[in-house]
This record gives C-alpha cells, sequence and structure tokens, in this order.
C-alpha cells in the first residue's frame, strides 16, 4: 500500500495568503489619515451686572381692623443699577400677635402709591398679595436697567381675624428679588 502525502490543500491555502498579503501591501486603499487646524481671533466674553437698589426710611404703624381697608405701611424707591433687565418677585413673613392674620400687598409701579392698594393694577405694575402662610395674587414684572420705580406696601387685617388679635403687633418682613431676565 503507498502512502501519499497531501499536499495540494496546503499549497492552495499558502498561495491564497500571500495573494491577500500583496493586495493589501500594493493595492490602493480607503485608509486615510487627514489633519487640519485653524487658528481665530482671541474674542471677549464679559457678563451682565445685576443691581437693585432700594431705598428711603421709615413706615407707618397704622391700626388696622377685621376686614377693614389695607393701609399703606411703607413706600420705598426702587432701581435697577445694574447694565441687565430683572425679574422681580416678592415674599414676606410676620412674626407676633397678628402674624397669621396679616394680609401684606406689595406692589412695584410707576406713581406714588396711594393709600389703599387699587382696585384695578396698572399693566406695567408688578404686585404680590397674601398672608405668612402664603401668596393669593403674583404678578411678577421686569424692571429695565437704569429705571426707577415706587415699591409699595400696604397691610390689612383678614376679615375672619380671632378676637384675642385686638391690640396685638406683627412684625412684617418683605423680600424684594431681582433675577437676570435672558437678554
Amino acid at each position: 500500500m503507498s502512502r501519499k502525502k497531501a499536499k495540494a490543500p496546503l499549497g492552495v491555502a499558502g498561495l491564497i495568503a500571500g495573494v491577500v498579503a500583496l493586495a493589501v501591501v500594493f493595492a490602493p486603499g480607503t485608509l486615510s489619515y487627514f489633519v487640519s487646524s485653524t487658528q481665530t481671533q482671541a474674542v471677549s466674553i464679559s457678563t451682565g451686572e445685576a443691581a437693585l437698589s432700594i431705598s428711603g426710611t421709615g413706615g407707618s404703624n397704622s391700626g388696622v381692623y377685621p376686614g377693614g381697608p389695607a393701609q399703606l405701611i411703607a413706600a420705598r424707591s426702587i432701581a435697577n443699577t445694574g447694565d441687565v433687565s430683572l425679574g422681580l418677585a416678592s415674599a414676606f413673613s410676620a412674626t407676633g400677635g397678628l402674624a397669621a392674620s396679616v394680609i401684606i400687598t406689595v406692589s412695584v409701579q410707576a406713581a406714588a402709591c396711594a393709600s389703599t392698594p387699587p382696585s384695578s393694577w396698572p399693566a406695567d405694575s408688578g404686585h404680590w398679595q397674601g398672608t405668612t402662610a402664603g401668596l393669593t395674587t403674583a404678578v411678577p414684572t421686569t424692571l429695565a436697567t437704569d429705571v426707577s420705580r415706587t415699591l409699595c406696601v400696604w397691610q390689612g387685617l383678614d376679615a375672619n381675624a380671632p378676637n384675642g388679635t385686638q391690640g396685638k403687633t406683627a412684625a412684617v418682613n418683605i423680600t424684594l428679588t431681582g433675577t437676570q431676565t435672558a437678554p
């Protein structure tokens, strides 16, 4: 019996490997390497400055009664002294025997403060009203740069204030916040 070795399959595999190696080395391919750069001129970036100024002193400690008209207790001048428009918001709190029953009304308006809050608000005025438990009315407004307005604060007493509130007081704290609006 004769033994023959199968040499053909290895020879064909070697030939195919050689052809593939030559094709990779000599044939054009799609491999690319690009480098590109561009230099730009320097730019300056600056931010706006938000600045809200509130001036004025004093106030009135007018007496109020349950369900009676609100009374003006403070008027202040406010101005946007920065270089960006400010969206205004208000919040307030009170401490003392009347704290839970006090109704505060705050308004930013172009005109002087009236002795009681207006029955209708000008379109450009922001106004907020509520108790220490939370606001019931919140109409924000925007204060443009280099604009001054009047901040008016009125206090009233809830018509359902308990009988024990007679002769009591409340210290009222008002926070006016100016937040930069989008340019």
